[in-house]
């Protein structure tokens, strides 16, 4: 599977409470786009990946590993950032499931993803939070 069929496999919005799925840092970070929250950004810049490249397997798999941050706009006079996070991991947990049951791909470490909670202006100036995933593990197949 190639990277831009991965790509189409990971914009799960339908059944998620999740608005948009970002998959380029430089369309994130760019301040004069409109951004539609909550959102998911995969950090495929940086991504490492392990393949088997004899030509002689039955079925070609390539397992990646990358991060995705969860992100939600936060106004720090009326909300609570704790709720927030409590609120997004929830949209992060049905939005990942939705996509393991996507064909051809497999999060392969679903039951040990580690989380990190980040604060306002930590990864940009806009006021967000978010959970940032690193090293979720994709097994790609197809």
């Amino acid at each position: 599977m190639t990277l831009a069929a991965l790509k189409t496999k990971l914009i799960i919005k339908t059944g998620t409470s999740i608005a948009d799925v970002i998959f380029d840092y430089d369309l994130y970070f760019n301040n004069q786009r409109e951004k539609t929250y909550p959102f998911v950004l995969w950090a495929i810049d940086g991504a490492s990946f392990k393949k088997d490249h004899r030509s002689t397997t039955i079925q070609k798999t390539k397992i990646l590993t990358l991060t995705a941050f969860v992100v939600i706009n936060y106004d720090p006079n009326t909300q609570n950032k704790i709720t927030l996070w409590d609120t997004i991991e929830g949209y992060f947990d049905t939005y990942i499931n939705k996509m393991n049951d996507t064909d051809c791909i497999r999060v392969l470490n679903i039951d040990d993803l580690k989380g990190v909670y980040l604060h306002e202006g930590e990864r940009s100036a806009d006021t967000e939070l978010g959970v940032m995933y690193p090293e979720i593990q994709i097994k790609m197949w197809c």
